[in-house]
């Protein structure tokens, strides 16, 4: 009995992987944008850290705005994958 070769089957080893080689979605994109805002993830922590907890009441603010970066880093893959299950 043969079975099929990777190439063949669907999913993560067959058209997904062929796919991410065909028009629609720049991996180095991808990563750059995903990486910029995980940058700025970065930059909101570094500057709420120096910002001392004696020095008033704790600001949710920071964690806030890391929220919404981190929600659209997720959306940038989920826009990739989703571009890539359609090719």
């Amino acid at each position: 009995m043969s079975h099929p070769s990777p190439a063949q089957m669907p999913g993560r080893f067959g058209a997904t992987a062929a796919s991410a080689e065909g028009p629609g979605v720049d991996p180095d994109v991808v990563v750059r944008e995903v990486g910029d805002l995980l940058d700025r993830v970065d930059e909101v922590r570094r500057s709420a850290a120096d910002h001392d907890a004696h020095d008033g009441p704790v600001d949710l603010t920071p964690l806030s705005a890391q929220a919404d970066l981190l929600e659209q880093a997720h959306d940038v893959l989920t826009t990739a994958l989703e571009q890539l299950d359609r090719v």
